[in-house]
């Protein structure tokens, strides 16, 4: 593991924390994210526990992926655009809280949630 990995998250950590609901129009950016998320989680292999740390990054591109799901949904179906948009939103945040988890592990401190 490399400072750019960190770095590298904390500039997803970032990202993720600045979309709101009517980023809901820019699945590219969702997609991107879980890219540069997937990238960074083969850089762990000598943490002290790798797995755990790739589960939690593999569980936040599995919320990045309902989440460009939910925008795609919101483009084709109106009747569904309030659900999509709360969809869109609490699995961007979720994702959010997976990589602040393991940034607050990397780092040994609490920047990671935000608290």
């Amino acid at each position: 593991m490399t400072a750019e990995t960190i770095t590298g998250l904390r500039e997803v950590h970032a990202l993720l924390k600045s979309l709101e609901t009517q980023d809901i129009h820019r699945p590219d950016v969702v997609r991107e994210a879980a890219k540069l998320i997937v990238a960074r989680s083969l850089e762990l292999v000598d943490v002290t526990e790798p797995e755990d740390a790739q589960q939690r990054l593999a569980f936040a591109v599995r919320d990045l992926k309902s989440a460009e799901k939910a925008a795609r949904s919101h483009r084709r179906n109106p009747l569904a655009r309030p659900l999509s948009r709360a969809r869109f939103a609490f699995t961007t945040r979720s994702a959010e809280g997976w990589v602040g988890g393991v940034l607050e592990d990397l780092d040994g401190t609490t920047e990671g949630r935000g608290r």
